[in-house]
């Protein structure tokens, strides 16, 4: 039996997050969501009834759903059906329940003159990928680019960590601020005191 929750945080941090597993495993979790239907037992709280489909649940705010599109640097919808385009059933599954736009519908805005023109995904790598920093590199940090051809950085993630457009999330100080973010009042009382004892 499918752990819903254990997958939705899977897929959660896929969406949000960057690397060549976004093409790999992502299409993989949301096929087993699909053919399990897990997806259904979880209650939309604005309806308070379950997920009317199963797109509607992808779009849904964590912790309730993996919040695809929720954030600057999450992978959005049309990206998702672009990433499953290889599975002809998903695709379709994906496209059929594609969730209703929250603002504007498909009315169009006053710069498209009504028109709505489906995002073009087939050039455009995904942000955080490897294609993606190695274009950005090549694009726009062009001495950065030479030292990663010649193996001066490990991986193209170094390298974009270099160049300043890709963030290093095991850095340290960057982990501490976020976590003193999150810390209660309580807890930073206390992380001050052992700091002044150091």
């Amino acid at each position: 039996m499918l752990n819903l929750d254990n997958t939705r945080n899977r897929i959660f941090h896929r969406v949000h997050r960057t690397g060549e597993e976004i093409k790999n495993d992502l299409p993989n979790l949301i096929e087993r969501v699909v053919e399990s239907g897990a997806w259904n037992e979880v209650v939309n709280p604005s309806t308070m009834k379950p997920f009317q489909s199963v797109g509607e649940w992808l779009i849904a705010n964590y912790p309730l759903g993996p919040g695809v599109g929720q954030g600057q640097y999450a992978i959005k919808y049309e990206e998702l059906i672009f990433l499953c385009e290889s599975r002809t059933e998903l695709c379709k599954l994906l496209k059929d329940n594609r969730p209703a736009r929250k603002r504007g519908g498909d009315r169009g805005n006053q710069h498209t003159g009504g028109k709505v023109s489906e995002p073009k995904f087939a050039n455009t790598p995904t942000p955080g990928t490897r294609q993606y920093i190695e274009e950005r590199l090549k694009r726009d940090h062009p001495k950065i680019w030479k030292d990663y051809l010649d193996g001066v950085y490990s991986s193209a993630r170094q390298a974009g960590i270099a160049a300043g457009f890709i963030k290093d999330t095991h850095d340290a100080l960057m982990r501490m601020k976020c976590n003193w973010n999150k810390a209660t009042r309580s807890q930073r009382k206390a992380f001050l005191k052992w700091v002044g004892e150091q």
